[in-house]
């Protein structure tokens, strides 16, 4: 960019990662950034941080394009395009947004034309005084693409979006601004400031009103500046405070920060700090010559100025070289007043946070303009000089982002900013080559059940076969959702008809358009191979059921497994002699061929029907002999596995001693493993697939579900299945199998026992010292009073794929229904709070308008 201060090279600087890191790796951070100002000695610089709306379109596109089957549409619920509808309105109303932060940053004088145009627009032999020109942006490109800044060359749209921010700041960007090339002639930068006005009352003003057109209506803003004056003697981030540019990120409106100035040289720094320690030492003389105590004051200013003096003068390039220049801050809003009480929380939490005085000079126009790229800034008043290394601590460019790049939105950070989460449970595994299994942990109350609900909605809704195994049962509730309804199975272990879990109803038909080569004919050798493969299944897995009934006397007994075995296949050709499909097999049958082998089988068959008539016994075998209903056995997306109240025979009981509640409980938990199995083994590896698993502690008591675990988390990856497992104690995940050391996530909520919460540390990655921020989550209310309205659960702790720490709430208020489906607190209603929409430029106001959205509330402090 050429101006009339002469050429400047911008770039955006990198995320880098701040929350959850040890105090070791944010000192590396913190020197590195101060290497890198430090390398700007004697160039003026211009730092720009702005707040990018969520790109709520793009979101909405990407998601609906990587879901290619979503559930099919229910008559009177809400259909696939209004669930995106949701998501893509709540991104865009809650003001969650990214950020850009961009680095602008003096090459050297304006060249001549013929060296301009040569720049513009390349040339095989440029001339030398281009090559010098171009040896000079390398060495700047190459100062700040290195660790801590991670730069790169801004692009056309980001810069397009900047100009139009710093110029209308508040007002929608047009959407497809800065596609058209990244060569701009002068012409296209003078489209830029029209249809825009500035309106400032000089004597009176106290903010900037913005006016500009956008979709061919008039946007109105208001913009207040604010000056940073004196900022304390601390250093960063030795002193336990977070970026000092990141108090601005939490308090929930807009905020953006224009710093600019000029690295000082030594030479140009010498004079003025000797003059201060000769200032400070001549006032101390003037105390000593009338025989007065000067005030600590004065030492503390002779202390200073001998230190900045030796740092300047003897120093390195982190300790001696110096910023100097205005910092400023904006805010804006539709009305003059809301953008006046944003100042003033700005003021106010500088104030109490920081220990930075904030002050709103007049002048608000001229101010403003310091924010536009290539404008000059001022070089009197609020002028602040400090080291490198103080700049370094401001960091404008610590990301908070945690999630995947794809997938729903889940979530919004409470911890360094507000950021949306989006998350893509199979990323991991496509994209990273990572494992599937990820971890939740938390204590009762805490947010667990909301967390599984959720993903396992987005899952389901997307058309993914997920199964949930919840042994209380709160969950079963998603398949009451009437998008889902059609779509889903509940098996409830106890409660459920009489016949449900069958073993012949537990193993679907194969389908032939599952079995297809690679043209899309069918393979119908494949599939006949499948359907013998299903049938051997359901023999096997009723044999299993038959034995675990039986006392152990009678499975020691000669001829007991092969009467079984006899008894099922005489059924299997009665069922093919009758032309009944195999799922409609009735138990009840295998007992009739069992009574036909003969007298010697009385005793199994005596047997069998007593456990028959025990009430958990009645779920495998009906009180009928009618063939079994070929729909029950059909497959479903969403299956919800429920067992209240049952017990798994104690792990370390011998099964002699059982008794008959123990022994008719294991074959419900084997069915239950086996079709978890059989639901996710039983697709094709490529198919994405779900497991949640709650309540792991349970899981591993029985010897099928600690097996099944083990054998999820490991195979996760390899058939494309996210496995999720929640408990309430780390302990239940670290002493399964050493499954922790396959995770690929870990989401962490409320323990509020120190030991608890710093055995969780090791599960998300993270320094033990942070577990009493893990204590801290979702905190309880001492008083029963939802009267402000906020959410006390389903804060968490979140390890993504990439490894990036961070601190969300889940957020379920976004879609009517999940809210009142995933809520296990008795008696608890929630409100609703309205909150004015926020401004962007992706989203069609006018394709959403009917619908409801309950917005975020919540004043969750950062980790």
């Amino acid at each position: 960019m050429f101006t009339r201060g002469g050429m400047f090279c911008t770039y955006v600087l990198g995320g880098q990662a701040w929350d959850f890191r040890s105090q070791g790796d944010r000192l590396v951070l913190w020197d590195q950034g101060t290497f890198r100002w430090s390398q700007l000695e004697g160039r003026p610089i211009k730092l720009r941080s702005t707040p990018m709306p969520y790109p709520s379109y793009e979101f909405a596109r990407s998601l609906d394009e990587d879901t290619p089957q979503p559930l099919p549409n229910v008559p009177g619920a809400p259909s696939w395009d209004d669930y995106l509808g949701y998501s893509q309105r709540r991104l865009q109303q809650t003001g969650l947004d990214t950020k850009l932060v961009t680095l602008s940053v003096w090459i050297g004088p304006n060249p001549k034309k013929s060296v301009q145009e040569e720049l513009i627009h390349g040339v095989d032999h440029p001339l030398p005084e281009t090559v010098r020109v171009i040896e000079q942006v390398m060495k700047v490109g190459n100062i700040l693409k290195g660790p801590g800044f991670d730069a790169r060359p801004i692009g056309p749209r980001q810069m397009a979006f900047l100009m139009h921010r710093s110029l209308s700041m508040g007002v929608p960007a047009p959407m497809h601004a800065g596609v058209g090339g990244d060569r701009w002639e002068p012409d296209d930068v003078a489209g830029f400031f029209s249809r825009r006005e500035w309106i400032y009352e000089p004597l009176i003003g106290s903010t900037v009103k913005v006016i500009a057109e956008h979709h061919g209506q008039t946007v109105e803003r208001h913009v207040a500046v604010l000056s940073v004056g004196p900022m304390p003697d601390l250093t960063w981030p030795e002193s336990g405070k977070d970026p000092w540019m990141l108090v601005a990120d939490k308090l929930g409106f807009p905020v953006e920060w224009s710093l600019a100035g000029a690295m000082l040289t030594k030479k140009q720094l010498a004079p003025a700090v000797e003059y201060e320690q000769n200032r400070a030492s001549a006032i101390a003389a003037h105390y000593a010559e009338h025989g007065l105590v000067p005030p600590p004051a004065v030492g503390r200013a002779i202390m200073g100025a001998t230190e900045n003096l030796d740092e300047v003068t003897e120093g390195d390039g982190r300790s001696s070289v110096r910023f100097r220049g205005p910092v400023r801050l904006a805010t804006y809003a539709a009305t003059e007043a809301q953008c006046l009480e944003q100042a003033r929380a700005l003021v106010d939490a500088y104030g109490d946070r920081a220990n930075f005085d904030l002050a709103q000079p007049r002048g608000q126009a001229q101010l403003l303009r310091e924010f536009v790229p290539g404008e000059p800034w001022s070089n009197v008043g609020y002028q602040r000089r400090i080291p490198a290394r103080y700049l370094s601590a401001a960091m404008p460019h610590v990301s908070s982002e945690v999630g995947t790049p794809t997938g729903p939105y889940l979530a919004y950070g409470t911890g360094s900013a507000r950021r949306a989460m989006r998350l893509d449970l199979h990323y991991g595994m496509e994209k990273l080559q990572q494992s599937g299994f990820f971890t939740i942990t938390a204590e009762p109350g805490a947010g667990k059940s909301v967390l599984t609900g959720a993903l396992a909605f987005n899952a389901a809704r997307r058309g993914e076969p997920t199964i949930i195994l919840d042994p209380s049962g709160p969950l079963a509730r998603l398949a009451t959702m009437p998008e889902l309804r059609g779509s889903s199975r509940v098996l409830d272990l106890t409660a459920s008809d009489t016949g449900t879990l069958s073993p012949y109803q537990l193993v679907p038909e194969p389908r032939p358009e599952d079995h297809l080569f690679e043209d899309g004919t069918p393979n119908e050798l494949d599939h006949q191979r499948a359907v013998r493969r299903a049938a051997a299944e359901r023999q096997q897995l009723m044999f299993d059921v038959l034995r675990m009934w039986l006392p152990t006397g009678l499975l020691k007994a000669s001829g007991t497994d092969v009467s079984l075995r006899a008894a099922i296949r005489n059924t299997r050709t009665r069922v093919v002699e009758s032309g009944l499909a195999d799922v409609e097999t009735n138990p009840r049958w295998v007992v009739e061929e069992l009574a036909k082998l003969g007298d010697h089988t009385r005793s199994l068959v005596e047997e069998i029907n007593a456990a028959a008539e025990f009430p958990l016994g009645e779920l495998i075998m009906p009180d009928h002999t009618d063939a079994m209903p070929a729909s029950q056995a059909e497959d479903a997306t969403l299956v919800v596995v429920t067992m209240p109240g049952l017990e798994p025979p104690p792990a370390d009981m011998d099964r002699d001693l059982w008794g008959s509640s123990e022994r008719y409980a294991q074959p419900l938990l084997h069915l239950a493993a086996f079709f978890t199995a059989r639901f996710i083994y039983g697709r094709p590896r490529t198919v994405r697939k779900n497991v949640f698993l709650d309540e792991t502690h349970l899981m591993g008591v029985w010897g099928s579900g600690r097996a099944l675990m083990v054998r999820l988390s490991r195979d996760s990856r390899k058939w494309n299945t996210a496995v999720g497992a929640a408990s309430q104690h780390p302990d239940d995940h670290l002493s399964i199998g050493r499954i922790d050391a396959l995770q690929g996530m870990a989401f962490v909520g409320r323990l509020t026992k120190e030991s608890a919460a710093e055995r969780a540390c090791k599960l998300l990655s993270c320094p033990s010292s942070y577990a009493s921020v893990i204590q801290a989550l979702s905190p309880k209310r001492l008083v029963d009073d939802d009267s402000d309205g906020r959410q006390d659960t389903g804060e968490f702790v979140v390890l993504d794929p990439m490894k990036r720490i961070g601190k969300v709430r889940i957020d379920i208020d976004w879609y009517p229904g999940l809210r009142d489906a995933l809520n296990t607190t008795p008696g608890r209603s929630r409100p609703t709070v309205d909150l004015p929409l926020q401004p962007t430029p992706f989203l069609d106001e006018e394709l959403f308008e009917a619908i409801t959205v309950i917005p975020i509330v919540d004043d969750g402090e950062a980790a």
